[in-house]
């Protein structure tokens, strides 16, 4: 295999699993009861940083760059530096947009299937009374 595409891969391959963890990192923090009192200090302190830890968009954005800085991966080699990065980092944020949205579907299914089993015990439960 050509030693370019070899790193093309490891770098695409680096790339997705960045935007796995964004992806985690970015939905856990911005929307689990665990972080919520986190979320709550942060926007009393700052409105715009609260804004930030609510929002799993913008905060994945952060956490890709985070990423992307420690991890350096690099889909393409133009040997403009700067042009690549960026090329790599908003693929990375890309695919991290797509997984944000299949995690937020998979959630509001969950959730739904949830008020929906609750509904039926109460309703259940009320019937026996």
């Amino acid at each position: 295999m050509d030693i370019n595409i070899a790193h093309g891969l490891s770098a695409l391959w680096n790339c997705l699993i960045i935007a796995l963890a964004a992806s985690s990192i970015s939905m856990s923090i911005t929307q689990a009861d665990l972080f919520e009192p986190m979320r709550n200090w942060i926007e009393k302190k700052n409105s715009t940083l609260g804004h930030l830890f609510k929002c799993f968009y913008c905060f994945s954005h952060w956490v890709v760059f985070a990423g992307m800085v420690i991890y350096h991966p690099l889909i393409i080699n133009s040997n403009y530096i700067i042009a690549d990065w960026l090329v790599s980092a908003f693929l990375t944020l890309t695919l991290t947009t797509f997984i944000n949205g299949l995690m937020f579907k998979v959630f509001q299914s969950a959730i739904s299937t949830h008020v929906l089993k609750a509904r039926a015990r109460n309703e259940l439960s009320g019937d026996a009374h």
